[in-house]
């Protein structure tokens, strides 16, 4: 099919089987639960945890692998259609549905304050040690006094999950979570495709080749993939609701639209830029400045109605607006407006004109201020640029200048941003980010320990040994490939001319 030797038959191959073996090495060294009776998922020996991490990582190098190749062949021009990638999406996600949570051990959390809902206790006001026992021991010891910071769907949602499996049974609770986050990935899959599809018969480009490169961007992804299949992230309902909120505004259904949106802040906050964005252009698309205001005003009035009515709903109260602070309390290294503080907190202590904590906090707030700053610029320009590229960048660009950030925090932006602009996220630059941010993390949510760190080295080396034995190397195609389409370039200049 190509003339590197890469297909997309290939390539789905390899990635079943990186999924296959990086979900085998989850169920002795994922985040496994403490204290399950039955003994699924329970915590293994050290020896084990090794082998598990080997072939963890190994997994993972072939999924990333296969990634990389489906994009070359979708910048060299390979006719591969949506159909055929949302079939290798499902070979790639099923595997991964059975087996433990991977790379972080936020569901376990989920999994506690559902409980506490059940209970009927403000999960507001709480944290996870009310509970004691097995569940509130699942969780990370920096949440477990910690209240939810999610929104009152999400809880709900979860409250939902904890009612059908009951407190003892935290594998089926866990397994609940997951299938959230596979109805969050579907309306994904959905709503992306329906807007790369909307943005190119705007453009009269081919809405097919847009679709197929959205979805190589985002589902296809490895970082999507671990985090809202394999961690069971809780982004995978917010950012699905909002592009499915987001078709709806393209396709004129500004009201549904806007419920949609509220739902998906609803879930957590950063959801709202999607409303914001959304609403600047449905205003900005009206003829006149009178039917401009009697929109904006007719979106206003919709949005607080349906939070309104959203909050009631879910039973939950208001208690979810004071605690959004909540994971700012902690630091992660990949927020820069924190590592700067860091940086004047040592300069300032050592000149003695300050505190760390005082620089980290000013630090934090200018961060704040300009992510805001952007937020309102995008959202100003989205008239212009549409609502996928306007919401996909201020969300990127919130999550640079939040105080904490996550690794999964990028798919936000990266969602709706590659609806609008796939190549954007195919060039160079952003696939090694992508690495970066997907191998900061261990599947075992933890720190990593000298043994771990080696098994893990030596399961990728294995995968890439393996590679370069029976494959086309991975270094080797990627020439080939520009190659390939410099020519396709130089032929399409010659054609106009």
């Amino acid at each position: 099919m190509s003339e590197v030797g890469v297909t997309v038959r290939g390539c789905r191959l390899i990635g079943t089987l990186g999924s296959v073996l990086l979900a085998a090495g989850s169920w002795s060294a994922g985040a496994l639960p403490f204290g399950v009776p039955d003994g699924v998922w329970a915590q293994r020996s050290p020896a084990h945890t090794v082998l598990g991490a080997a072939a963890s990582y190994a997994g993972l190098v072939l999924l990333v692998v296969a990634w990389w190749r489906l994009g070359g062949l979708l910048r060299a021009g390979e006719p591969v259609g949506p159909r055929r990638l949302r079939s290798v999406l499902w070979s790639w996600v099923l595997p991964l549905v059975p087996g433990p949570v991977i790379f972080s051990s936020d569901a376990y959390s989920y999994v506690a304050q559902g409980a506490l809902a059940v209970r009927g206790w403000d999960v507001y006001r709480l944290g996870p040690s009310a509970l004691g026992g097995t569940l509130a021991g699942n969780v990370p010891e920096m949440w477990q006094d910690a209240p939810a910071p999610y929104g009152p769907l999400a809880v709900s949602a979860t409250r939902a999950v904890m009612a059908v499996t009951g407190e003892h049974h935290t594998v089926a609770a866990v397994l609940g979570m997951r299938l959230l986050a596979l109805c969050g990935l579907a309306l994904i899959v959905w709503g992306v495709g329906r807007l790369a599809s909307e943005w190119g018969s705007e453009r009269g480009s081919a809405s097919g080749a847009g679709e197929a490169g959205a979805l190589w961007a985002t589902v296809l992804n490895p970082l999507a993939l671990v985090h809202l299949v394999g961690g069971a992230h809780n982004e995978a309902l917010m950012i699905g609701l909002m592009v499915a909120g987001l078709v709806a505004f393209r396709r004129g259904h500004w009201v549904l639209g806007t419920v949609v949106l509220v739902s998906a802040a609803l879930v957590k906050v950063p959801a709202a830029v999607a409303l914001l964005c959304a609403a600047a252009w449905s205003v900005g698309g009206r003829p006149d400045r009178r039917a401009g205001w009697l929109r904006a005003a007719g979106i206003a009035l919709v949005g607080l109605a349906a939070l309104v009515l959203g909050v009631a709903v879910c039973g939950q109260g208001w208690g979810w607006l004071s605690t959004l602070r909540g994971p700012a309390q902690i630091y992660t290294v990949l927020s820069p407006s924190t590592d700067v503080g860091r940086v004047l907190g040592l300069l300032s202590e050592g000149f003695g004109v300050g505190t760390a904590t005082d620089a980290i906090a000013a630090a934090r707030s200018v961060g704040v201020v300009l992510g805001v700053c952007l937020v309102g610029f995008c959202a100003w320009r989205a008239p212009r640029t549409g609502p996928e590229y306007a919401t996909g960048m201020a969300l990127l660009g919130l999550v640079v200048t939040a105080p904490v950030v996550q690794p999964w925090y990028v798919l936000w932006g990266m969602v709706p941003l590659a609806a609008a602009a796939w190549r954007l996220l195919e060039s160079m630059w952003a696939r090694l980010a992508m690495l970066v941010l997907l191998f900061m993390v261990l599947p075992s949510g933890t720190s990593a320990t000298w043994s771990y760190g080696f098994a893990a080295v030596t399961g990728a080396s294995a995968a890439v040994a393996a590679l370069v034995a029976w494959g086309p190397p991975v270094l080797g195609t990627l020439p080939r490939l520009r190659l390939q389409e410099r020519a396709w370039v130089r032929a399409a200049v010659r054609t106009r001319r």
